[in-house]
């Protein structure tokens, strides 16, 4: 399987604000991540409109970062601005708090929201830290997960190294969690009532790796973007790494090693520029009729940098949904 190189990629649309996270579907177009007000909905026919806070918040306070649309229609955004929680939006653009507090603990920063087949929420919440940038380091592991199964929620486990996205495996029997800078990827079995197992190291990064975004693909393959490094990376099924594609700043990747080797990664560091090409790979989405189109969520562009994969990816559970 060849590396994509940057001469392979296109860019398309224009006039994002910090496209964070994309959800591809079948027939109701895209959606992405807008800072500060929610989710842009661009339509099959080019359209757009957008869907969240009109009430003048600033992005401090309301970050949307990862995004999901529910079987009902609803999209639900993780904030993870220091309001936090989960946020729902409809199609009349009425915007709420959905889900603020599990078990006494005030869900700040919200990093990823997943909707799985059977309607529930898994939430992750990437450190009890206030702010989260004093979590930027190797020695803090309080991140967790939440899950909403319609009946309620509740932390499902925790200690992780600052929690990030979170994705089902094809038979859905295992969930996988991005650790971003405990620099692993870790899964748990997940049980019928959606309890999870003992915790697996799937895989571990290294120098100037801090893996964010993951999906899966139809082979099984677990393709996983890093922050800083501009890296993606695809996991076969038994953790074995396969390069991808890589746009890095061999300068910049150090200041961030020596960072992250003495009293952590600062906000200035983590959100500098990196990359000729790229600027912050932060997450992929597999689109398009034959599942072979992958589009690139970043922290700092205001575009999507896309590309053709060799292989397809696996359509998500809300891919048929309607909006």
């Amino acid at each position: 399987m060849d590396r994509i190189k940057p001469d392979q990629l296109s860019f398309v649309s224009s006039g994002l604000s910090r496209p964070e996270c994309i959800l591809c579907t079948a027939s109701a177009g895209m959606f992405v991540s807008h800072d500060p007000v929610g989710v842009l909905h661009i339509a099959p026919d080019g359209s757009r409109k957008l869907y969240g806070r009109n009430d003048g918040v600033s992005s401090q306070q309301f970050t949307p970062n990862g995004i999901a649309l529910m079987p009902d229609g609803r999209l639900m955004i993780a904030n993870s601005g220091l309001e936090g929680g989960v946020w729902q939006v409809d199609r009349n653009g009425d915007c709420r708090p959905f889900l603020m507090e599990v078990e006494g603990r005030h869900l700040y920063p919200v990093n990823f929201v997943l909707a799985d087949d059977k309607g529930r929420l898994w939430i992750s919440v990437s450190t009890r830290q206030v702010p989260r940038a004093r979590a930027y380091r190797r020695d803090i592991a309080d991140g967790y997960i939440v899950l909403w199964d319609g009946k309620g929620a509740r932390i499902v486990e925790e200690g992780f190294g600052y929690t990030n996205e979170c994705r089902l495996s094809n038979d859905g029997a295992w969930l996988y969690v991005n650790e971003t800078f405990g620099r692993r990827i870790s899964r748990l079995r997940i049980a019928a009532d959606g309890s999870l197992g003992k915790r697996e190291t799937f895989a571990e990064l290294g120098a100037g790796d801090f893996p964010d975004g993951g999906t899966f693909d139809a082979l099984g393959g677990y393709w996983v973007t890093s922050v800083v490094s501009n890296r993606i990376y695809r996991f076969e099924s038994d953790g074995r790494p396969r390069l991808m594609f890589e746009d890095a700043d061999a300068g910049y990747m150090a200041m961030a090693e020596e960072a992250y080797g003495k009293e952590g990664l600062t906000v200035d560091i983590l959100y500098a520029d990196a990359g000729r090409t790229l600027n912050h790979i932060a997450s992929i989405a597999f689109g398009g009729e034959d599942m072979r189109t992958a589009y690139l969520g970043t922290l700092k562009m205001d575009c999507f940098p896309t590309f053709r994969s060799p292989v397809p990816g696996t359509r998500p559970a809300h891919w048929d949904w309607s909006f």
